[in-house]
């Protein structure tokens, strides 16, 4: 400590003055870098914090066009849909009619009756069948069930057809 005492006599005033001024310069640009950088931290969050924004906009502005697109184009398929089943349900109704408005079926010529003939006082449809067996009418029962394997038929044919209008409306898009 004596050979502290013993330098700092040797050591001029002004030098002290030196030091002491260099202290503050060096406390002083410590300072101002810690401003410095809290400056430069907040103008950084404050371009981030603006972008995001910038981008949520942007997003839901997206997201709002994307709908807009999207409940355009359900409204365009659900009219061509539309369409496609007017014409379905056209085509089976007029085929329901057509089936309707059909005369009682007759046994084909190639169809004729091995079993014994009725006889001839037979009643109903069955007996006038029975008794002619090469022109004579179908049982209910057989009509009914021929013309549902029509209907069911001609239902798979117009389904098929309305697929392929369908198809062939996308195809144009």
């Amino acid at each position: 400590m004596i050979a502290l005492a013993k330098f700092a006599g040797k050591v001029p005033g002004w030098l002290y003055g030196t030091l002491l001024v260099c202290m503050l310069g060096g406390a002083g640009m410590l300072y101002q870098r810690a401003l410095g950088n809290a400056q430069g931290r907040a103008a950084v969050q404050a371009l981030w914090d603006a972008d995001k924004k910038t981008r949520a906009a942007a997003e839901t502005k997206a997201v709002a066009q994307r709908a807009t697109e999207n409940l355009a184009q359900a409204r365009q398929q659900a009219a061509k849909a539309a369409a496609v089943t007017k014409v379905y349900d056209d085509e089976i109704s007029d085929i329901r009619a057509r089936l309707a408005a059909a005369e009682r079926m007759r046994k084909p010529a190639f169809c004729a009756s091995a079993g014994p003939a009725a006889p001839a006082g037979g009643s109903g449809a069955e007996g006038g069948a029975a008794v002619d067996p090469a022109g004579g009418l179908l049982p209910d029962a057989v009509a009914r069930d021929i013309q549902a394997l029509i209907l069911q038929t001609e239902e798979v044919a117009a389904t098929g057809r309305a697929c392929q209008a369908f198809v062939l409306a996308q195809q144009k898009k």
